[in-house]
C-alpha cells in the first residue's frame, strides 16, 4: 500500500454533540486532500496537549507510555491509518527495539497522534483511504465541508437522524436511518 503523509491541521469543537470535535489531518507534499475524524473530548484534549507541547504536573497516559518505552529501548518510528469502518479509524504503530528490529502495534488513531505530537514522529494514511475519505466540497475559507458518512459513527448517526426529524428534515432522516440499518445489519 502507498503511504501519503499527513499532519494535523485543525480541530473544531463545533460540533453536536459538543463533546465532540472534528480533527482534520491534511496530506504534505504537495497535495491537498484532508481527512476528518470525529473524536471525543479527552481525545481532543491529549491532542491539543501535544500540539501545545504541554507537560502535565503528573504524567497523563500517553506521556506515561513514551517514558515505559524509552526505559524499555522502544522508538516509535511513525503511525500509518490503515482501516476506516463505521466512523471508526484504525491505525498501527511502528516501534524500533534497541536491537533495531521494527514491529508494528494495532492502535486507536487518536493515540498514535497524541504520541507522534509528543515525540515528532510521521504520521501516513494508506493512499486508498484518503482518496476514499476525503473531504469534499470544502468551502474556499475551510470552514465548511462535507465528510464522508463512513467517517460517522453509528450513535452520532443517530443523534443527527433524531436533529433531522426535529428539524422536519425527513428526507434526510430518513436517508440517516437506512444507513444505521444497514451498518446494523453487518454487525448481526
Amino acid at each position: 500500500m502507498n503511504e501519503i503523509e499527513i499532519r494535523v491541521l485543525d480541530m473544531s469543537a463545533v460540533l453536536k454533540p459538543s463533546d465532540a470535535f472534528a480533527l482534520v489531518l491534511e496530506e504534505l507534499g504537495g497535495g491537498f486532500r484532508k481527512l476528518a475524524l470525529i473524536i471525543g473530548k479527552q481525545e481532543a484534549q491529549a491532542i491539543k496537549m501535544g500540539q501545545m507541547s504541554y507537560t502535565p504536573p503528573r504524567p497523563f497516559t500517553h506521556d506515561l507510555m513514551l517514558s515505559v518505552m524509552e526505559k524499555g529501548g522502544l522508538v516509535p518510528v511513525k503511525g500509518v491509518i490503515y482501516e476506516v469502518k463505521d466512523g471508526i479509524y484504525s491505525s498501527y504503530l511502528f516501534v524500533r527495539c534497541a536491537d533495531e528490529t521494527i514491529f508494528q502495534v494495532d492502535a486507536r488513531t487518536t493515540d498514535v497522534i497524541s504520541l507522534s505530537l509528543r515525540k515528532k514522529f510521521p504520521l501516513y494514511v494508506y493512499e486508498d483511504i484518503l482518496e476514499r475519505e476525503q473531504l469534499r466540497n470544502i468551502s474556499a475559507d475551510g470552514s465548511t465541508y462535507c465528510v464522508s458518512i463512513n467517517t460517522i459513527d453509528i450513535d452520532s448517526l443517530k443523534k443527527a437522524m433524531d436533529e433531522a426529524v426535529e428539524n422536519e428534515n425527513y428526507e434526510r432522516a430518513s436517508q440517516l436511518r437506512d444507513e444505521i440499518r444497514k451498518r446494523e445489519k453487518k454487525r448481526r
